[in-house]
């Protein structure tokens, strides 16, 4: 019984792994340069603007000012991954102004975004070292 209860249970894991792996953000560590500039390449939306519930487990997020992205009105956010902000998380934030990462859902989330919490409400002195990344990443026109 319990050998069939342990396939089971490992016949529910043989998808990816549920966890989010964050790395830790320090201003005054050695890799902190490093880490912002991995994260600058792989966000493909930085922005500040305000958020909008929807519905219980939805959110639109209106940019004010877009860093990059996708010149969007607005992106549509929701709960994708255990790395997304949560509800309580998501709902302290609406229509406050707020900068945030996005990133575009995989598969059956295409056109969703999500709020990581890896990366978004880390403290002022982390937001502004992503915002000076990116608008460093800015070409003027």
């Amino acid at each position: 019984m319990k050998a069939a209860i342990g396939l089971l249970f490992l016949a529910g894991w043989s998808g990816p792994v549920l966890a989010c792996d964050c790395i830790r953000l320090d201003p005054k560590g050695s890799r902190f340069e490093s880490d912002l500039d991995r994260i600058a390449e792989y966000y493909p939306v930085a922005a500040e603007g305000v958020l909008e519930k929807e519905g219980p487990y939805a959110w639109r997020f209106s940019p004010t000012r877009e860093y990059r992205g996708r010149g969007k009105r607005s992106y549509p956010i929701t709960l994708i991954s255990d790395c997304t902000l949560g509800p309580q998380e998501l709902a302290a934030l609406v229509g406050k102004p707020v900068f945030v990462l996005l990133v575009e859902g995989p598969g059956d989330h295409q056109g969703n975004y999500e709020i990581s919490r890896c990366v978004n409400l880390l403290g002022a002195d982390i937001e502004n070292a992503l915002r000076a990344r990116f608008m460093g990443a800015c070409t003027p026109r």
